[in-house]
């Protein structure tokens, strides 16, 4: 009876707009009285459809404003799609506007009609919401860097890229000037203030801060963005790396070093 209900409420709230023909109600498994009770009950139906659908909208546009003012029309075109094809799978309004972005992003890439930066865009302003509700702290023994040992980064911390500048667009949602076309990437973090924050990255601090989050240690990550970027593994290349590493350490987005049982790496 509950998985029944539940399919009925899902079909009243994210299929088709309810009208006189309730010949869809035969498809959901519940006894006639109560069925016939649920067809003198659409009016009050419709009211909870408005609802739900209103509810996840201003969510949404909470999220992502700017993209949801460019696009307009557009962009309610493609949630109404959202929820009829799958609806929101998670129980945390913060997490909607990921699960729509997902939906949208083969389906906006087809579309002439979306702008090539759109889902940069939205990607970007989602960011906020999700780096602020990360966990702040990372747990584990800090201890002194070294190029054999790997990093703590704070949870709330992501490296990012996008094939658009859009960090750099107006935070006005009136603003309808289009993103520079350039390969950016941005390190984005939450501050101990509990402010988001955007820092932009060179091709190579980029490089070794992604590999430095996905575990390597120091020597390794050096190494190897140095050899995949083809760039010089020198003086300047490590000199710079401190300086970056030391920035964001003062920032509270790196918390130390860690432990590591990989084997030491030779730079020279």
């Amino acid at each position: 009876m509950q998985q029944e209900l539940e399919r009925l409420f899902e079909r009243v709230a994210f299929g088709p707009e309810l009208g006189d023909d309730v010949s869809w109600l035969g498809e959901i498994e519940l006894p006639p009285e109560e069925r016939e009770a649920i067809a003198r009950s659409l009016p009050a139906l419709g009211i909870y459809r408005k609802l739900v659908r209103g509810t996840l909208r201003e969510a949404v546009e909470l999220a992502v404003p700017r993209t949801v003012a460019r696009l307009g029309p557009l962009f309610d075109e493609y949630f109404a799609r959202f929820l009829a094809a799958r609806g929101p799978q998670t129980h945390y309004l913060r997490d909607v506007t990921g699960e729509l972005l997902d939906y949208c992003e083969p389906l906006w890439e087809a579309d002439a009609r979306v702008p090539r930066w759109a889902h940069d865009l939205a990607r970007h302003e989602a960011l906020r919401i999700e780096i602020g509700a990360m966990p702040a702290a990372h747990a584990g023994e800090r201890c002194e860097l070294s190029l054999d040992r790997g990093l703590y980064f704070i949870e709330a911390s992501r490296v990012v890229r996008y094939a658009f500048a859009v960090h750099r667009l107006s935070e006005s949602a009136d603003d309808r000037r289009e993103p520079e076309r350039t390969a950016t990437a941005l390190f984005v973090y939450r501050s101990p203030e509990h402010e988001v924050r955007y820092l932009e990255l060179s091709p190579v601090a980029a490089a070794i801060l992604e590999r430095l989050r996905g575990g390597e240690t120091l020597g390794q990550a050096l190494k190897n963005a140095a050899g995949t970027l083809g760039v010089a593994l020198d003086r300047a290349l490590l000199e710079g790396t401190a300086r970056v590493l030391a920035d964001l350490a003062e920032r509270g987005a790196v918390l130390g070093a860690c432990e590591s049982n990989a084997p030491p790496v030779s730079l020279v």
